[in-house]
């Protein structure tokens, strides 16, 4: 294989992923310093179930439409893990964000989703940054994640899933709410 066809292999793949929902935007780089652990709580059944699942799914690789953990993306991550607490949700990031009940950012709590705007597309245009372009609806949802706590979220981006921090620049930009689904928790 020649490095023109290989040049030219490498455009398609990007454009690929450039147009498939959550792999949109290149992600933000990684944390540059660690996280502290979390202080042990008291969690209901449902919690556990839901920080073991989240165990089973840490670093897997990104993979478009995937809800397993041999690849999945960012709505089929928030369904999986949901799932093996008993708690159905739709596939897309739109129909999550539909679903639950309504969180205020100041009262996050382990397990609730997150939702930004970070990977939207612009039609004709394709994927965008968060408030580059002003014709975007500003309450479109197209990229979420599980909030662990402590200003901490997972996520499944191209890199594939990983925590990082609510309050960096990006997701702090292109947030637009948050949903609770454990029976019980309102």
């Amino acid at each position: 294989m020649d490095a023109t066809y290989r040049r030219l292999l490498g455009a398609a793949l990007g454009v690929v992923l450039l147009l498939a929902g959550c792999a949109g935007a290149p992600p933000p780089p990684p944390l540059s310093e660690p996280v502290a652990p979390l202080p042990s709580v008291s969690r209901s059944p449902r919690e556990m179930a839901l920080e073991r699942a989240l165990g089973e799914f840490s670093g897997v690789p990104y993979r478009s439409g995937g809800t397993a953990p041999d690849g999945v993306d960012c709505s089929g991550l928030i369904q999986a893990l949901y799932q093996r607490t008993g708690v159905r949700l739709p596939r897309t990031v739109a129909d999550q964000y539909e679903a639950g009940t309504p969180v205020r950012r100041e009262d996050l709590r382990f397990g609730d989703v997150v939702f930004f705007n970070r990977y939207c597309q612009i039609r004709g245009r394709g994927p965008y940054l968060a408030s580059i372009f002003s014709s975007v609806d500003e309450a479109e949802v197209c990229h979420n994640g599980i909030y662990l706590g402590g200003g901490r979220f997972m996520h499944a981006s191209p890199r594939g899933v990983f925590i990082t921090r609510l309050d960096a620049e990006v997701w702090r930009v292109s947030y637009r709410g948050a949903r609770r689904y454990l029976p019980g928790d309102n």
